[in-house]
């Protein structure tokens, strides 16, 4: 009896200290660099605005849906489940937040998102290095007696791909995982007496404890909190007139004074197509949601490295391509997206609040 309590007290410091050293890392090692700006006038209603910090601390989130985009872009590929590196997303994510949490720790009002950052990256954390375990163990001797070409391996690809593309949207825990599960067993082929089964209990048990996590944090979620804004206001400079001809999904909600139109625009991924759109058409963005600093990403070779860039990592799965996260004045927005563009990168996300 002594033993399996001494058994379970080392499993529960073992957990303490997986849990506590990322957050000790973090608040310890990545400290504000310095105090943060002064609140500034706001042309939108207070209503509509949002709290500057979010722009960064909105990217860890982000970084889970591109890790899921990698993920299924590789598997897709035909590439072995046991070969992916699931320990570099995770050091991605933490390499990041250290580097937002720089900036973005000195602002009011970050505790509760801070919270929430560190919930996600200790169960992102958790999830990839069971994945790891598994496909590097069980999964690669399955992979070496029967291949990784099954149904249920093309099966896993296309879920995966699906799944990174309903976040960019809607949150994780409302993807439909009971269905992922129910589709996963009447998958149809040739019958593998090693890989198929293995696939299918690993398949089984992830889409499983997802459903079940997921349905537990959309209750507490839908307790706890109304829905985020789906919608969010900005200033720019043009007449409401061209807004409408550059894209219908900009809604002129009022003029302003020198040439301002206060615009209402969807967020998220639709946010950062409008902003393309307003870089080609030349229009300049004055502020987002009451504010005047962003962050956004764009994917580029190393060649086209910016200046200082705030995040820099490189893509496992496009040899050659960076990630890079750039702080900058809202007004500049558009200009450096189209210049970004011009010079052949990609606009990742722009991230707004």
């Amino acid at each position: 009896m002594k033993r399996h309590w001494r058994l379970l007290l080392g499993a529960g410091v073992l957990l303490a200290v997986a849990i506590g050293a990322p957050v000790a890392a973090i608040e310890l090692g990545c400290r504000a660099d310095g105090p943060s700006s002064l609140p500034q006038a706001s042309l939108v209603a207070p209503s509509q605005r949002r709290a500057e910090a979010r722009t960064w601390l909105t990217y860890p989130e982000w970084h889970i849906v591109y890790s899921a985009e990698s993920l299924g872009r590789y598997l897709a590929a035909g590439g072995r489940p046991s070969g992916y590196d699931h320990g570099a997303d995770v050091a991605g994510f933490w390499r990041s937040y250290c580097a937002i949490n720089r900036i973005a720790a000195g602002w009011p009002g970050t505790g509760e998102a801070k919270l929430m950052i560190y919930t996600i990256g200790i169960s992102f954390t958790a999830e990839m290095a069971i994945k790891a375990a598994w496909e590097n163990t069980a999964g690669r001797v399955t992979e070496w007696i029967g291949g990784w070409r099954t149904p249920e391996d093309r099966y896993a690809a296309a879920v995966q791909q699906r799944y990174a593309a309903f976040m960019h949207e809607i949150p994780w825990y409302r993807f439909d995982f009971g269905a992922a599960l129910a589709g996963l067993w009447q998958t149809q082929g040739d019958w593998s007496l090693v890989r198929r089964p293995e696939r299918r209990i690993a398949l089984s048990a992830e889409y499983g404890a997802k459903a079940l996590y997921a349905g537990a944090l959309g209750a507490a979620t839908g307790a706890s909190m109304a829905p985020d804004a789906r919608r969010l206001q900005m200033v720019v400079r043009a007449p409401p007139a061209w807004l409408r001809r550059i894209d219908p999904r900009l809604d002129p909600v009022r003029s302003l004074p020198g040439g301002l139109t206060v615009v209402e625009a969807p967020r998220y991924a639709q946010f950062t197509d409008l902003v393309g759109k307003l870089a080609r058409a030349g229009v300049t963005v004055e502020e987002i949601a009451g504010n005047r600093t962003i962050f956004a990403t764009m994917r580029a070779p190393e060649r086209l490295r910016p200046p200082a860039p705030m995040l820099a990592m490189p893509l496992g799965d496009r040899p050659g391509f960076w990630r890079f996260g750039i702080t900058m004045p809202v007004a500049n927005l558009t200009r450096w997206a189209a210049a970004a563009r011009g010079s052949g990168a990609e606009i990742e996300h722009v991230y707004d609040y």
